[in-house]
């Protein structure tokens, strides 16, 4: 149990003390069973109050801090590098967010902010008062690294482990590498070719001799424990057995597959996901054919199978709109005359990404705005799909 407790209260500024009393929680703290310092200061995370907070530890003889401030997500490692450079296990050390969850949560109650302040603040020292801090502990591992999916983050990864001096072991499921990426043709991030990126990295593997891949491989059995895994790898009806330190998961991505008659898919051939789309347009010369026809029209619906109440995925994938939109400016890049409607929930382009969707819209895409609850509805008839939309 630790006798000897600091409390730091922070001001923020006025983020916190416009809203809570912090001059009094200080007072009140100073009286509480094991508290030897009790302080609010202006910036708890500001050099100068750090070299105070040292100071305090090795003056007043302290086992334990606590730090009434902002978000741990901030200064978690600020105030454990302030305990550990004063000499005391960083872990006898507690943050309390009296910002987000006092301060800006009742502003319009700066008593009840300040009440529940009080009851967080004590609670955190009960915490670092009766809690037994961890100890930091050494191991050797193993100097090798299983690297599990060879698609582009997998090749990646064994590239930059290989340089820092590791024995790479890639196992991958299917009889080559490169994943997804291998057939997405173009890539909207930088504007290579999937495969050829998928070459390049091949190509500087090749060049490493301390990577190994196994291809059409299947994971059998995974025990061990942190530096010191044991790995069986069935290869072609071959086990070989390994000995890593670490074991890195790249297993990739899937695309959602819509369910059959789903905006019409699999009841129209007209009805295609994205990246068959996408093939037909990198296989397609001089005009784009689909069974047998020139298409003329094209429309993207966005958000299938995402942001969906009742959906299979309700999150969104923060790449299905900028894939789209890149999709359509490939498509007027390669063919003339093609019409292009984008049917949307809303339109996430991100950062740079957003110039994409302002040359889409320069070359005349037609971009019409529905809600969740009123979603395309894709009709057939004579096996050719007519979309109605409420804009």
């Amino acid at each position: 149990m630790k006798q000897r407790i600091g409390v730091y209260i922070c001001h923020c500024g006025g983020n916190i003390s416009d809203y809570v009393d912090v001059e009094q929680l200080g007072k009140l703290m100073a009286n509480e069973d094991g508290v030897i310092v009790s302080k609010d200061v202006m910036f708890a995370c500001s050099d100068a109050n750090q070299k105070e907070m040292i100071q305090d530890i090795n003056e007043k003889q302290l086992d334990a801090i606590v730090v009434a401030s902002c978000s741990p997500k901030l200064h978690t490692h600020t105030f454990r590098g302030v305990a550990m450079r004063a000499g005391i296990n960083p872990y006898n050390y507690t943050q309390v967010n009296v910002r987000e969850q006092c301060s800006w949560a009742h502003s319009d109650k700066p008593m009840d902010a300040t009440v529940k302040a009080y009851g967080l603040i004590r609670a955190g020292i009960n915490r670092v008062s009766h809690s037994e801090a961890l100890e930091s502990i050494e191991i050797t591992a193993q100097k090798a690294v299983a690297v599990i999916g060879a698609g582009v983050s997998g090749l990646r990864a064994a590239i930059d482990l290989a340089r820092m001096g590791n024995q790479v072991y890639v196992i991958e499921k299917e009889a080559e590498v490169g994943g997804r990426i291998l057939s997405a043709g173009k890539l909207f991030m930088t504007g290579e070719n999937g495969k050829e990126v998928v070459d390049r990295l091949y190509q500087r593997i090749k060049q490493m001799n301390n990577i190994n891949i196994f291809t059409s491989a299947k994971l059998d059995k995974v025990s061990g424990s942190i530096g010191n895994f044991f790995i069986d790898v069935n290869v072609g009806g071959e086990l070989l057995k390994l000995n890593v330190g670490s074991v890195l998961v790249t297993t990739g991505f899937d695309f959602y597959q819509p369910n059959e008659g789903e905006y019409g898919y699999k009841l129209s051939e007209n009805v295609i996901t994205l990246q068959d789309f996408n093939k037909l347009v990198e296989n397609s010369n001089g005009k784009l054919i689909h069974n047998g026809k020139t298409v003329k029209t094209v429309a993207y619906i966005y958000c299938v199978g995402n942001r969906q109440s009742k959906g299979e995925n309700k999150y969104c994938s923060r790449h299905c709109c900028t894939a789209a939109i890149h999709s359509s400016l490939n498509l007027h890049d390669k063919f003339d005359g093609v019409k292009a409607f984008h049917l949307y929930r809303d339109i996430r382009t991100y950062g740079k990404q957003e110039l994409l969707y302002q040359e889409s819209s320069r070359k005349g895409d037609i971009y019409i705005k529905f809600e969740e609850k009123e979603p395309p509805i894709v009709e057939l008839k004579d096996n050719k799909p007519f979309i109605k939309v409420k804009d």
